[in-house]
């Protein structure tokens, strides 16, 4: 009888090992097995989407990232993914709201910071991209000069 815990496992792996070989479409193909074996499998979700977004496949990424933080609510990492993912595909408010999650998740995320400042910007909220850099100014000074060199440009 098979276990399906070491299927999930052993899908992931081969995904994990064909991503770092740059082998897109196979990773995707064994997360959605291991997806497939364990529904509940968030690190599987999380590399589905990192591989998607790789691919430009950026709805996709969209629902494996909701999927996650679904399943692994306090993962910083899946909000920002998933807020970086709105973002590129021009939904600024809901990548707005997804990082400001993972911004609750991790206050001093200073990726997070500098990436909502950039949705707001993107909403022509500069007020609120400035409060951005005005937190970010104290957590990462190179991310926080860039954000200013993005509002006042």
């Amino acid at each position: 009888m098979s276990n399906p815990d070491f299927s999930a496992e052993t899908d992931f792996k081969r995904g994990l090992e064909s991503s770092r070989e740059n082998r897109h479409e196979e990773a995707l193909e064994a997360f959605r097995r291991s997806i497939s074996t364990n529904p509940h499998y968030a690190e599987a979700y999380y590399n589905l989407g990192i591989t998607l977004s790789n691919l430009g496949r950026w709805e996709e990424a969209v629902t494996a990232y909701r999927r996650l933080v679904e399943i692994k609510p306090d993962l910083a990492e899946g909000y920002f993914n998933l807020g970086a993912a709105y973002g590129t595909l021009g939904q600024h408010q809901a990548a707005v709201e997804a990082l400001k999650q993972a911004i609750r998740l991790r206050p001093s995320y200073a990726e997070a910071h500098f990436n909502l400042g950039v949705a707001y910007l993107n909403l022509q909220n500069h007020v609120a991209a400035m409060g951005e850099y005005q937190l970010l100014n104290a957590l990462d000074k190179s991310r926080a000069d860039k954000l200013f060199g993005l509002i006042y440009k």
